[in-house]
């Protein structure tokens, strides 16, 4: 990850750019996104970082035609409809923007891991993280 101001730093993993930091539960192996520190199946702490993959396959997607509601920050600028949804990360499945937002997402599309602007405040962008389709990429 660059210098870019992000949401969340906890999001990402530290020594890996590209991807992003979850959890592992060293008792059952339950995989969590974001991190936590105790596991949601068998309550056993602490978890371990664990970074999770750079790319995956989308599991589910819709379209989102409308602006959030507070306490949640629409991006700057007009509303335009975000396609989101759930990426198959391998251990665990993570919930984000699918870009290009107008692309007809199928199924199984390859993604990757990229970091976008969230919205943008008098000091410069936020950023987020959100998967990119990766062209030409087997599914």
């Amino acid at each position: 990850m660059t210098n870019q101001r992000v949401v969340d730093p906890s999001l990402f993993a530290p020594d890996h750019p590209d991807c992003l930091a979850g959890a592992r539960c060293g008792e059952c192996g339950t995989v969590v996104f974001p991190a936590q520190d105790g596991c949601p199946r068998c309550s056993h702490r602490p978890m371990q970082a664990h970074v999770l993959a750079s790319s995956g396959v989308v599991w589910t997607w819709t379209r989102q035609q409308f602006a959030p509601k507070p306490p949640y920050r629409p991006a700057s600028g007009p509303w335009t409809p975000k396609a989101i949804g759930y990426v198959d990360l391998g251990d665990v499945l993570v919930e984000g923007w699918l870009l290009p937002a107008d692309r007809d997402w199928v199924i199984d599309d390859a993604v990757r891991v990229t970091v976008v602007p969230a919205w943008t405040e008098e000091s410069g962008d936020v950023h987020t993280f959100a998967f990119e389709h990766v062209e030409g990429a087997q599914s």
